[in-house]
């Protein structure tokens, strides 16, 4: 009994121990719910996201002049000066460059002198076939009324035949010096180098000094109006027409213009599958170069929202959502791609929330959208 009753005093303290341990003997406070303070920001810029029916897909090309010129010289010689800048508009006929023409006035000179002495061996050459002219025909009457032998005229007609011959190769002579001597002046009008249409130096390649290579392009002049060049898929074979208007993008001016097709080739690269086309564009400010976007429409079910709303952090992409009632979230998008100064929503989004366009880097999980 007396082993009982220890046993059962035993379990009564270990009890005891356990509920005073559990902190069933200490008085407790009332728990309270503390509130987190909602933090109210200001100064963001709300939008909504756009949902579209149709958006403008780009494709890249290049603008180029419809007239190029490579501007060279067939003459060799240094440059003596150059008279044009880069960017500098130009008239047809106005001097660009000039080149040393030393070399071929001294060749002009040669050829003159030349002209000269063929001009004195074709009149020495005239006198004699004129001398030998006259006895030649004095021996035909002599021939004919039998008082000399036909020996003897066959070597007086010799002598005729060979001083025609003579007198030709003389008259031949001075045109081939006078050939050489305007091929000499015609080379000396290419020591100035004048524009061949009004335009404007988009290229200069030489400084006064350098060494003008015949057929080496030392200048290029442009001549508006300019056209985009740009491949499109095959899907477009047939859908683009001749005279046909679109915008085109230009990034340099920052700028949509319309272009209006020009050419549309009628054939397919068999290995990139693309044609080439080609729009006329009206713009002062356009340069041969300058990158361009084609925009096509298409017809999609796409949500859009300005690349300024997009929050990146690492591999993150969000926006902020305004909730209805006025607080923050930022939900988890995926992107598509950039469509001007948009950007597709692949998911994530409806197409209805208002988000954050401007200021996000202000903004918070769960803060309050002020004024």
């Amino acid at each position: 009994m007396s082993k009982y009753l220890k046993y059962m005093g035993f379990l009564v303290v270990i009890s005891l121990v356990v509920l005073w341990l559990a902190g069933v003997f200490t008085h407790k406070e009332k728990s309270v719910q503390l509130e987190r303070e909602q933090r109210l920001i200001s100064g963001l810029k709300i939008g909504k996201a756009e949902k579209r029916q149709e958006v403008f897909v780009s494709y890249v090309g290049n603008i180029v002049a419809d007239n190029i010129a490579e501007i060279s010289t067939r003459v060799a010689g240094k440059i003596t000066d150059v008279k044009v800048k880069e960017g500098q508009s130009v008239k047809r006929g106005q001097i660009l460059l000039t080149i040393d023409a030393s070399d071929i006035l001294a060749q002009s000179n040669a050829v003159g002198e030349q002209v000269k002495q063929a001009e004195q061996a074709y009149r020495s050459a005239l006198a004699n076939y004129e001398a030998v002219k006259k006895t030649y025909e004095r021996y035909q009457s002599l021939l004919r009324e039998n008082a000399i032998t036909q020996q003897e005229f066959d070597q007086i007609k010799a002598q005729y035949d060979s001083a025609r011959a003579q007198l030709e190769q003389a008259k031949a002579g001075i045109s081939a010096a006078q050939f050489q001597r305007k091929a000499a002046l015609s080379n000396l009008e290419y020591t100035t180098v004048r524009a061949p249409f009004d335009g404007y130096v988009s290229q200069k390649r030489v400084d006064v000094g350098d060494l003008a290579s015949p057929g080496v392009p030392l200048l290029v002049i442009e001549k508006p109006p300019y056209q985009l060049e740009v491949n499109l898929p095959e899907t477009y074979a047939g859908k683009i027409k001749v005279g046909d208007t679109y915008p085109v993008y230009v990034e340099a001016i920052n700028r949509t213009i319309q272009g209006k097709v020009s050419e549309v080739s009628p054939s397919i690269d068999p290995i990139t599958r693309t044609f080439k086309v080609k729009l006329k564009l009206e713009d002062g400010n356009l340069k041969s170069g300058m990158y361009a976007k084609l925009l096509l429409p298409e017809r999609l079910n796409v949500v859009l929202v300005p690349e300024s709303a997009i929050f990146r952090r690492f591999d993150f992409t969000g926006v902020w959502v305004v909730k209805p009632d006025n607080t923050l979230e930022l939900r988890f998008v995926k992107l598509g791609e950039k469509r001007g100064d948009m950007v597709e929503v692949l998911s994530g989004l409806n197409g209805d929330e208002s988000i954050v366009i401007e200021g996000i880097e202000r903004a918070c999980d769960g803060c309050k959208v002020g004024g």
